[in-house]
């Protein structure tokens, strides 16, 4: 994920339930017109990645604190073991889905780069997300940089005896401060993308496990499993999974597929400045991310996609909503690309050379009329998962997917047709051929 968004807009609502257990509010209602259709909330500084005002100083988080128990090596591939149903008891299931989701997957070795890369995208590696597993009487924390995980003593209540494998709940909580270091007042949108995306990506292998999962975005139930101390002062609670227990038929399923395992650990967001190749996309690209959208953990949203080259496919907008693709405009979509994909008159993509691009827009008037400043942290959750599946199903057919913040949101609601003052963008996902870059990556290996 990148910086930028688009021109200035109003929002309307007021101010809802508090956004975190601390009793802040990080979410106000004036966040949708700064974060989402203004640049003020990005900091000058971003462009030379220096750290934001008032945060040069800042220390590095500190290890997770506790006693610490070691996963086992994480499997090669994410498919079910045949007759054995799927289980966290099991130690080879709960360590696959921590490491496919949330782990460490690649390493960049170029010189002043940004050196280690998880599971799912992030804006500049800053990984605000952390991910905790809870059982009814204790909390284990996922440490990727040592592939294990952390009991939390201070979450820990009655018999101690729980382990993680009798874990009901996965929580997804957020340390904004480490966004913001470089991101200053533009923090929250980018932690709020990321908790979608990773809620995405634990449910996306949850499923490829044969795991039962019921993802979750209430306030309440939300708060109460962060209560206990699990969520630090600094932590900001986002969304939750339960987990309900195996699949009956685990392969009854069009989407994930088989080969999930190797994808994930394959997928990137291309070079540092996303310039693809002008290549053809096969057909099949858009054949998957149908599929994977219909198997999406929240169903309220549309996937709008302006695609330019991919095989079988003539240009034009397609609209991928309610499981079904259709066409409501055809011809090269660059135009629209160029004029929606722009900050301060200046176009933040090569979309000459992209195969599509998505925009995933959600009914932001109805949410905040029922939640409040809580429907940013909601409606992020819901567009965060459905923006993982895009850039998983883009690395299957050999792609990259950039998620890039830098367009125009009032001139995407109008030119896509859009409910006006309902519907709102709130992803830009670019999917292109990547060129051979700089940089040189090796997996990371348990």
């Amino acid at each position: 994920m990148t910086d930028g968004a688009g021109r200035t807009g109003e929002t309307g609502g007021t101010d809802g339930p508090p956004g975190s257990f601390a009793g802040e509010n990080p979410f106000p209602s004036a966040l949708w017109a700064e974060a989402v259709y203004s640049r003020r909330a990005i900091p000058a500084t971003l462009a030379t990645g220096s750290p934001a005002p008032g945060t040069a100083g800042a220390e590095r988080d500190p290890l997770p604190q506790g006693p610490r128990l070691a996963l086992a090596s994480p499997p090669l591939d994410l498919m079910p073991s045949p007759g054995s149903p799927a289980t966290l008891a099991d130690p080879s299931v709960l360590a696959a889905l921590l490491h496919y989701s949330y782990g460490l997957l690649q390493h960049d070795l170029t010189p002043g780069g940004r050196p280690l890369h998880r599971a799912v995208a992030s804006a500049r590696c800053r990984y605000p997300s952390e991910l905790t597993l809870v059982t009814p009487t204790a909390a284990f924390r996922f440490d990727p940089l040592h592939h294990q995980l952390v009991a939390l003593e201070g979450a820990v209540t009655g018999d101690q005896a729980s382990g993680p494998g009798t874990s009901r709940f996965i929580v997804i909580t957020s340390r904004f401060a480490r966004t913001a270091r470089l991101y200053g007042d533009y923090a929250p949108r980018l932690c709020a993308q990321e908790a979608g995306m990773l809620l995405g990506a634990v449910h996306l292998v949850a499923t490829a496990l044969g795991l039962r999962t019921r993802p979750g975005q209430d306030q309440e139930t939300l708060n109460g499993l962060c209560a206990n101390g699990l969520s630090a002062p600094a932590e900001h609670p986002m969304g939750y999974l339960e987990i309900l227990g195996p699949v009956r038929h685990p392969a009854d399923r069009a989407w994930p597929p088989p080969d999930l395992a190797p994808v994930l650990r394959a997928r990137h967001s291309g070079a540092a400045i996303f310039d693809p190749g002008p290549a053809p996309s096969p057909r099949a690209l858009l054949t998957d991310l149908g599929a994977a959208l219909a198997a999406a953990p929240f169903t309220d949203f549309s996937c709008h996609l302006l695609v330019r080259r991919v095989t079988g496919f003539s240009p034009g907008h397609y609209v991928h909503s309610g499981g079904r693709l259709r066409q409501v405009r055809d011809g090269d979509p660059l135009e629209l690309l160029e004029q929606i994909g722009q900050t301060e008159g200046r176009v933040s993509v090569n979309f000459r050379s992209t195969a599509c691009t998505a925009y995933i827009a959600v009914r932001r008037g109805a949410a905040v009329a029922r939640y409040g400043a809580d429907a940013f942290r909601r409606l992020h959750l819901t567009a965060g998962a459905a923006a993982h599946l895009l850039c998983v199903v883009a690395a299957r057919h050999g792609l990259s997917a950039r998620v890039h913040n830098g367009y125009d949101a009032a001139a995407g609601e109008r030119l896509l047709g859009l409910a006006p003052d309902e519907e709102t963008v709130l992803f830009q996902v670019a999917v292109g051929t990547a060129r051979p870059a700089a940089a040189f990556r090796v997996p990371v290996v348990f």
